[in-house]
């Protein structure tokens, strides 16, 4: 999926301009251009684009103006020939400001800063969940959801918010879709996503109203990770 984009400027040569530097990068798309503000509204409630390359200076409302009257608006990135509008831009939070004239590679550094973003927020909508595989079907189960995976002989059991599945993979192998850094194996039979641990009692760890067991030969481990010491 390409970013998509809208230009804000009341120039014609400044539309184009910037154009013709979104055509130049692969993974942007132009979605549209407007000459001012009031057209911008109505352009953007439509194609609802990624990205706003506005103009700061246009006749009646201003770019930033503009910007301040949307209640949820799109990233921005300010375009515009003063400098001095620049401190006043970032306490907006606009994702970037550029100075024109615009070169290459100043719209190059701009756009890897917006590639990279995006990458970044498609990451979590894949990496918080996993399907997995009960009887014939692949069922999608959220990270946030799990409460803690046991063994039970070869297969594993993948305790939910919304009941048990059963999985047709033994713990060590299920394991091994699960991010190191949020689950943790306490035992042999159990693992468990380190932050829904709500207390440690003597060999036991508490989950929601679930009292799971540390295993004697995991206890130095756990406490190290979640104590900052050994047992």
């Amino acid at each position: 999926m390409k970013i998509t984009c809208l230009v804000v400027d009341d120039i014609k040569l400044n539309r184009e301009i910037m154009a013709d530097l979104i055509a130049g990068v692969d993974f942007l798309e132009l979605a549209g251009m407007c000459e001012n503000a009031m057209q911008a509204i109505n352009v953007l409630n439509e194609l609802e684009p990624d990205v706003l390359f506005l103009d700061i200076e246009m006749p009646g409302m201003s770019g930033l103006e503009f910007l301040k009257s949307l209640t949820n608006p799109p990233i921005a990135v300010l375009t515009t020939s003063h400098k001095e509008f620049a401190a006043e831009g970032f306490e907006m939070k606009v994702f970037d400001y550029m100075v024109k004239p615009i070169t290459h590679e100043r719209f190059s550094l701009c756009s890897n800063r917006l590639n990279d973003l995006f990458k970044e927020k498609k990451k979590p909508v894949l990496a918080q969940q996993i399907f997995m595989k009960t009887g014939t079907r692949y069922i999608r189960v959220k990270l946030d959801e799990i409460i803690y995976v046991e063994a039970m002989r070869d297969f594993a059991i993948v305790h939910t918010e919304k009941g048990k599945l059963p999985t047709q993979q033994n713990l060590k192998e299920f394991t091994q879709h699960l991010p190191e850094e949020t689950f943790m194996r306490i035992h042999r039979s159990y693992v468990v996503p380190i932050g829904k641990i709500e207390s440690i009692e003597g060999n036991m760890v508490k989950i929601q109203n679930h009292e799971i067991p540390i295993g004697e030969s995991y206890r130095n481990y756990v406490l190290k990770i979640l104590l900052g010491k050994e047992g």
